[in-house]
């Protein structure tokens, strides 16, 4: 299991620039209320939003997690 750091720079992730999480299927948590909003692959990323099914989420608010 991997959580996605929420800090780490894209310029600066050896991971993200390889698009190794592209590839990977992650849980969406829910920081706040601590339940998992929706699960899939990751669609896109920017360095304040990732993408999974077609929805962003703000990478400070949510946790993804692999399901691997």
């Amino acid at each position: 299991m991997y959580i996605i750091p929420t800090g780490s720079s894209i310029n600066n992730d050896f991971d993200f620039n390889n698009h190794r999480y592209l590839m990977v299927k992650v849980d969406v948590v829910c920081m706040k209320k601590k339940v998992t909003v929706d699960s899939g692959y990751i669609d896109d990323f920017n360095e304040k939003l990732i993408v999974v099914n077609g929805k962003a989420f703000i990478r400070d608010q949510y946790l993804f997690v692999s399901k691997s």
